[in-house]
């Protein structure tokens, strides 16, 4: 009897025990999930995926992000390059259903030391952007102390404003005074990185919120708005040029060497900035010719109103052709209060755009420097290349050039585009009379594989074939007042052409459409000429399904040279159904 009930205790102590460690052994979901979840982002397993850099902004700097040994643990450090890193978190992901609870937040921010080895004072923002408009909202950090850097920083958020889940609202940390930089004795060096950790997020009664370490940062759609702009090439930037100012004050810097000399017959200046009104315009008060104002109201503009562009030929009408009686301090303007985030000359070119493309399906590869990679063409995109269409390039490479290869070529191995490729931001382009004249007229002796090559290291994103469209900017343009017309396909609608605009409409002048359609296209139609009811440019204007350019020339090469038999109405149609936001006529750069 005593055996057994002996047998009986220690059963039941084993059963106990192993109920115990079940309890205390979690299962490996429960454990992912914990793993995932934290009250202190120190970066210790090495994630940083819910940041990323938020390159909206004008003065947006490409920053790499990466996570490194700092201070005896770890942090994200920010290799800037020359501009604002905005480091950007999807705060709303990382802390869940406790997003609108966030009152407040905490971090560990260092400053790299000088090339010098000494500490520079840096200073920045924390940004909430919040509501249906992305509404900043800044407060201040700063490291000024060497016995305090790293420093931790404490930021309270404003409780007037309100946090709203599931609209895509995120947190950014920048830096924007860097005095390293700014003490002038380090030109050409890259501004300090920073380092990032330890991040902490606390309610209003100052209680930890857990964070989801799993979230993922997407930056938002950040396309720039190119309407009515040339791209400029070979450009120099005007140092320290990020100034602001009240509604018709004035803020600059003066001109450096580099960009005096820039300045030439046929260049551009570009100026990135935000003002209330949309306006800017480019003071020059030591010129002497008087204190001018250039441009004002009348510089080029995208529609978004956030870059502006005044020609040379603009400046020279008041100042002179001769740039050293202009005086050394460039300032700006504005009718509102307004901000500028840098200012830029270079040489104008036109915005190539595809029309009516066809994607090379799964063309994503890489390469090192000189290394060829690529695949074997499809034959929707042999036929694709005809005359008048361009190959385009979705890249990225350490030098910033791209071309093709044709290896299989029976004119030999060729690189095609090699320096002559138009590059344009991250894309670049290669037409097919270029391929023609390494290649030939006859596709059946190209070969069939088309590679990529580089002189740095690089990676293609993708590559596709379609009819290219030159968009070009436009100087001094007059707005067709009330040109805000919707239409089904083939009908048409317009107005009546206003003396300026009428006068406007010279050789070399553009007629600039902002649109959209079913099928991407639209023309414009004279119905009242003399030459009879025409249609100019039916689907073939140049257009990148949102702007559209039509020439003097080719209006009047079915109207005619004078603009008075052309009749007063202009009309705009299309193949499908059709919006027209904007009509505008300007002098192509």
């Amino acid at each position: 009897m005593k055996k057994v009930l002996s047998w009986i205790l220690c059963a039941a102590l084993l059963l106990t025990s192993v109920s115990a460690l079940a309890e205390a052994v979690p299962s490996p979901d429960a454990a992912a999930a914990a793993a995932a979840t934290a009250v202190i982002v120190d970066f210790a397993d090495g994630n940083h995926a819910f940041m990323g850099m938020d390159m909206a902004a004008g003065n947006a700097d490409a920053s790499e992000l990466s996570v490194v040994d700092y201070n005896g643990g770890k942090a994200v450090r920010v290799d800037v390059k020359a501009k604002v890193p905005y480091v950007a978190l999807n705060i709303e992901g990382m802390l869940g259903e406790n997003y609108t609870k966030l009152a407040s937040l905490s971090f560990d921010i260092g400053v790299e030391l000088g090339s010098d080895g000494k500490f520079y004072a840096a200073s920045g923002k924390v940004y909430t952007v919040t509501g249906a408009d992305a509404v900043k909202t800044g407060y201040d950090w700063s490291v000024y102390l060497k016995t305090k850097n790293p420093k931790t920083a404490k930021v309270t958020l404003n409780p007037d404003v309100a946090l709203t889940a599931g609209i895509g609202e995120y947190l950014m940390i920048t830096k924007e005074a860097d005095a390293f930089v700014d003490s002038g004795k380090f030109k050409g060096e890259e501004p300090r990185d920073i380092y990032i950790s330890n991040l902490q997020f606390f309610d209003a009664e100052g209680n930890v919120l857990p964070v989801d370490l799993s979230a993922v940062y997407v930056a938002p759609a950040t396309e720039a708005d190119l309407t009515n702009l040339s791209v400029l090439t070979n450009t120099v930037n005007l140092d320290g040029m990020s100034v602001e100012g009240g509604a018709w004050a004035q803020n600059g810097v003066e001109m450096t060497p580099e960009f005096l000399a820039a300045l030439v017959p046929g260049s551009v200046v570009e100026i990135s900035y935000e003002s209330e009104d949309g306006d800017i315009w480019v003071v020059m008060p030591w010129a002497n010719a008087g204190w001018i104002r250039v441009a004002q109201g009348q510089a080029t503009k995208n529609n978004t109103k956030t870059t502006a562009q005044i020609t040379y030929e603009q400046f020279a009408a008041l100042l002179g052709e001769d740039t050293s009686t202009w005086g050394a301090m460039f300032q700006c303007e504005g009718s509102s209060a307004w901000k500028v985030y840098s200012v830029k000359v270079g040489t104008p070119t036109a915005r190539i755009a595809l029309s009516n493309a066809v994607e090379f399906e799964g063309f994503s590869c890489e390469g090192g420097a000189w290394s060829q990679n690529g695949f074997e063409m499809p034959q929707a995109i042999i036929d694709a290349l005809q005359p008048g269409t361009a190959i385009e390039i979705d890249f990225e490479s350490e030098t910033g050039d791209m071309w093709i290869v044709m290896p299989w070529s029976t004119a030999g191995w060729m690189r095609v585009g090699q320096g002559s490729a138009t590059i344009v931001g991250n894309k670049a382009y290669m037409t097919y009379e270029q391929l023609v004249e390494l290649c030939g007229e006859d596709k059946a002796g190209w070969g069939a594989m088309m590679q990529c090559e580089s002189s740095g290291a690089w990676k293609v994103y993708s590559l596709k074939v379609g009819k290219v469209n030159q968009l070009v900017g436009v100087a001094n343009p007059v707005d067709f007042p009330g040109f805000s017309k919707s239409a089904g396909a083939w009908a048409q609608d317009g107005l009546e052409m206003t003396p300026e605009i009428i006068a406007a409409l010279v050789p070399g002048s553009v007629v600039t459409i902002n649109y959209e359609s079913e099928t991407g296209n639209i023309w414009i139609v004279m119905p009242d000429s003399a030459a009879g009811w025409m249609r100019v440019q039916q689907g073939t204007a140049d257009c990148d399904g949102k702007t559209a350019q039509i020439t003097y020339e080719e209006i009047a090469a079915v109207c005619g040279e004078d603009v008075s038999t052309w009749g007063a109405r202009m009309q705009c149609e299309a193949d499908g159904a059709w919006s027209v936001y904007s009509v505008s006529v300007g002098m192509a750069h």
